[in-house]
């Protein structure tokens, strides 16, 4: 496979040529606005189907486990992410979790309680309320949370409705409000992209981990990263993340060198 001429930085390419040493090594990467591009519809999003097609492959090598990490909720992921898909499924920011067999761990799913419950119904009517006086903005329901979208909304009417929503939802105990781009999600539930990633590297025993996000709600997992591993930001905006790529349109790239990079170390060990 060739690789030449890379766009790939320097520092992107010697850091994933370490990663490729690592075994067992995941490869979790999230899905909107990295594995997919960011669309008005949550609905229409759809994986760049090469950056699909390198991580399968990625899957089928000795020593790499592959994850999705979304907090879209796991019947949204798999509506909008057709098969086949990675091994591991992590939805609603680490609340949900399906695991292949050979992990020996059981898969999880939203349970709320009653006070939950309640606050959850709480939080969609004030954010329902919130969505009828602005033009161009939609509501996503999820099992532990609901998110204001304003993708569609003008910048002005955007900025509008996510600071009176923030101001009504703000003073909710149990409430966790995750703001990222053009979008404003009330979870009732505290889970994390760091803590579903602290949680893979424990039930895979992993040396080392790959972890892809383009989203403010990406930093807890960045956060979450050890020296081994490597953190990669999709986009602009500040990040912990130790290295970057333009769009998700480069993630094939990235991936594609990874790959090769894990190849050419095998037969070499052979």
């Amino acid at each position: 496979m060739n690789l030449s001429p890379s766009t790939l930085a320097p520092e992107l390419r010697q850091a994933l040529t370490e990663l490729a040493k690592n075994s067992p090594l995941v490869i979790a990467l999230d899905f909107d606005g990295t594995m997919a591009p960011l669309v008005n519809r949550p609905e229409d999003a759809r994986p760049l189907p090469e950056s699909a097609a390198l991580l399968m492959e990625l899957g089928t090598l000795p020593g790499v486990l592959t994850a999705l990490i979304s907090g879209r909720d796991l019947a949204s992921l798999r509506t909008v992410y057709p098969e086949p898909r990675p091994e591991v499924l992590i939805g609603s920011h680490g609340a949900e979790r399906v695991v292949p067999p050979r992990l020996q761990t059981a898969a999880q799913q939203i349970e709320l309680n009653a006070e939950q419950s309640q606050l959850l119904r709480q939080v969609t009517e004030i954010l329902s309320e919130v969505s009828a006086n602005f033009v161009g903005t939609t509501l996503e329901y999820k099992p532990a949370s609901t998110v204001l979208h304003v993708r569609q909304a003008t910048d002005a009417i955007g900025e509008l409705a996510l600071a009176a929503a923030q101001q009504q939802l703000q003073s909710l105990p149990g409430l966790r409000l995750l703001a990222g781009k053009a979008v404003l999600e009330a979870s009732v539930l505290n889970a994390t992209k760091g803590q579903a990633l602290q949680w893979l590297r424990e039930v895979t025993q992993s040396k080392a981990m790959l972890f892809v996000g383009d989203d403010v709600t990406d930093e807890d997992g960045f956060r979450s990263l050890s020296q081994k591993d490597l953190g990669v930001k999709v986009g602009s905006g500040s990040s912990v993340a130790t290295q970057r790529i333009q769009s998700p349109a480069a993630l094939p790239e990235t991936l594609r060198f990874l790959l090769q990079t894990r190849r050419d170390l095998q037969i070499l060990n052979e």
